[in-house]
């Protein structure tokens, strides 16, 4: 009997009268989100082939010290998954599991024969999980294997890494890659410091959505007929897949979806990362409250005013301070001992996500003429707190000299 992914994969490869897919899915970004789609795949009856794709020789050391296998916790029970390919980024290519020794090293019984354990071919699926400020240094290696017939699905926070992606890594639209958005709302934390292992601490959703090519059609259509196999087909794989919890919308509906959690994300992570505290405590602090309301009615109003929401019935409600202010409050309630993305990064002394949160809604304030004074002012606290964390790592904070000796 064929496969489920086998029947999908030609079912879209026949709509269109194009060869046959493979079926197989790559998975760029291995952190909590990347992980747990995985997993969720490898958990289909009947699960797709799935290739991780690893950017350097430690991640692979790394995964073979976990015995190859991807592991998620769900009410203090690990489900273990196996059977993943992975691809090793090298010097210039990608290398598969046979040029590889199990320490790591590579095989010298095929050293100076390193062709015949390439796999540069062709991408079809790509799932991107990594941050959205890595998006870009993490696609230039895999630019060459994606082609005008693969898809790219971005499950990320923050927006605007798609005009990023097509003004450095696919500036030609005649080249570029089709792409799919997604947002996940599932609970999920690292359970232990090491890779590949996720604790899943509350079921969600997953809204996927295609993104029409610049000018092709309204937002507020989806003409399926026009997708790509690619495309069909990790939307069908994905939302007929049980732990992911997915569904599909129009790119309009997306884009609400998309936008409702940058105003939550642009209120609970930065608060959470000057402050140094888990996401419940800016709710009893009177001070945190204000500054949350002052930055939901920047947020509101450059919202509202965007040009691609202009039109949509009921957005102004939708994105009124005070709802708007509801959503965080919950959020903030429901995952009140998490400690946010953004606080975790700023503690590691690692680029934050900011530029595509608070740093975002500065950029479309601007274009509307609206000046997001208290947006821009929590976006440079943020990359501040990250520098001046950085500089203490480094012993490198400027002395006071009055009192030194001469």
């Amino acid at each position: 009997m064929m496969s489920t992914w086998m029947q999908d994969a030609d079912e879209a490869s026949l709509d269109s009268g194009k060869r046959r897919l493979s079926g197989r899915i790559h998975i760029l970004g291995l952190g909590n989100v990347g992980t747990f789609v995985a997993h969720s795949l490898a958990s289909r009856p009947s699960p797709p082939p799935i290739t991780l794709l690893l950017h350097n020789l430690g991640l692979y050391r790394t995964w073979v010290k976990r015995k190859k296998c991807l592991s998620l916790n769900s009410n203090g029970l690990d489900d273990v998954k196996t059977g993943f390919d992975i691809n090793v980024l090298g010097e210039k290519s990608w290398l598969s599991i046979p040029y590889w020794k199990e320490d790591g090293t590579p095989n010298e019984s095929i050293k100076g024969e390193e062709k015949d354990a390439e796999d540069d071919g062709p991408i079809e699926c790509l799932i991107v999980a990594v941050k959205a400020q890595m998006t870009t240094r993490a696609l230039e290696p895999v630019r060459h294997r994606l082609t005008p017939e693969s898809t790219i699905l971005f499950l990320q926070n923050g927006m605007g890494v798609i005009d990023e992606i097509n003004e450095t890594v696919f500036p030609d639209p005649h080249t570029r890659p089709h792409y799919m958005q997604g947002i996940i709302s599932h609970g999920l934390a690292r359970l232990t410091p090491s890779r590949f292992s996720v604790a899943h601490t509350g079921v969600g959703t997953t809204v996927l959505g295609v993104v029409p090519p610049a000018g092709t059609m309204p937002l507020s259509k989806a003409a399926d007929a026009d997708w790509a196999p690619s495309t069909k087909y990790l939307l069908r794989t994905l939302t007929l897949t049980p732990p992911l919890v997915a569904i599909a919308e129009t790119p309009s509906a997306l884009m609400l979806y998309q936008l409702e959690k940058l105003a939550m994300n642009s209120v609970i992570n930065p608060l959470t990362a000057i402050m140094g505290c888990p996401n419940g405590d800016i709710l009893y602090n009177y001070s945190m409250t204000r500054i949350m309301r002052l930055l939901l009615m920047e947020i509101s109003g450059v919202i509202c005013a965007l040009p691609e929401v202009q039109g949509i019935p009921g957005a102004e409600n939708r994105f009124s301070p005070e709802r708007l202010r509801r959503l965080v409050t919950q959020l903030a309630d429901q995952t009140a001992k998490n400690n946010s993305s953004m606080l975790q990064d700023v503690r590691g002394r690692k680029t934050t996500e900011i530029e595509y949160l608070n740093g975002y809604i500065v950029r479309k304030g601007e274009e509307q003429g609206v000046k997001c004074v208290v947006n821009y002012m929590m976006k440079h606290l943020v990359i501040g707190k990250k520098e001046l964390n950085k500089l203490k790592e480094e012993r490198n904070i400027p002395v006071d000299l009055i009192d030194a000796p001469i």
